[in-house]
């Protein structure tokens, strides 16, 4: 009997407390609706805005709950997409631990930046881009063909004869954000040569189309500049990181599961 009462009151649970709302027995606690309200607009009665967030979590909870009764908490294709998830949420917030303490760029830095970078701030241009977008072929020797193609539409014929499907765009090629050695190849091409680059498991083959300058100078060059520093700072410690825990790392390949070619090469650099 006593073990039954506990029990009983083991399963009571109310909104009291730290405990802003029960939905089915499953409590919704202060502290999440804490973080739910960090993600709502500024600005607003906060009365109405805690109580739209409250009830954003119930209606969560809800859907979490029927997900639960149907068994997709235990499905395999879940599991594994929950485990990324977790992944990266614990590597954004690593990285937040380990940059938290990067100094904020004085203005000499800045200064300096912007001098040694007059592409990003005072000679800036906005590139207009015509481009053929593919996936990457399994066989990516079929590639090479495409270096004797001097214009978009050559690329394109090339593609057709190889049955590959591709699609043409407009894009953009800002020299603020695109690395200078990249630019000074693509920038030295004769006209309409194109250039290819491989990305997301996309090939993009481009055309430069003309160009606008749009310069950055005075105080916005000045914030651009302590972002850019900031986050070179970031890209730097993360490599570094990364490199360590490899250096530091045991790795066990089944046989024919190792890196080869690009990835091997990447491995090597990492480590």
């Amino acid at each position: 009997m006593l073990t039954s009462a506990i029990a009983v009151a083991g399963c009571k649970r109310e909104a009291t407390g730290q405990v802003v709302a029960v939905v089915n027995g499953e409590e919704v606690s202060l502290s999440e609706l804490n973080g739910e309200l960090k993600n709502a607009p500024a600005g607003g009665d906060k009365d109405v805005i805690r109580a739209a967030a409250l009830q954003n979590l119930i209606n969560r909870k809800l859907l979490v709950q029927q997900a639960r009764d149907r068994g997709i908490d235990k499905d395999p294709d879940f599991l594994q997409r929950e485990r990324r998830t977790d992944d990266q949420l614990m590597i954004e917030m690593l990285g937040q631990q380990v940059t938290k303490n990067i100094p904020v760029p004085t203005p000499t830095d800045t200064d300096r930046f912007i001098q040694q970078n007059p592409q990003m701030f005072a000679q800036r241009a906005v590139y207009n881009l015509d481009q053929i977008v593919f996936a990457m072929p399994s066989d990516r020797n079929k590639l090479k063909a495409l270096e004797a193609d001097h214009s978009l539409d050559a690329v394109a014929k090339r593609l057709s004869a190889m049955n590959i499907q591709f699609q043409r765009q407009q894009s953009k090629l800002d020299t603020l954000a695109t690395p200078p050695d990249l630019l000074k190849q693509v920038t030295a091409l004769p006209a309409g040569e194109p250039f290819v680059i491989a990305t997301g498991g996309n090939v993009v083959v481009s055309v430069l189309n003309g160009k606008s300058d749009a310069p950055i100078d005075g105080e916005n060059a000045r914030k651009v500049a302590a972002e850019m520093i900031r986050r070179n700072a970031v890209t730097d410690i993360a490599q570094k990181q990364l490199k360590q825990a490899r250096d530091a790392a045991k790795i066990d390949y089944q046989p024919g599961f190792e890196p080869k070619g690009d990835a091997a090469a990447a491995a090597k650099a990492k480590s």
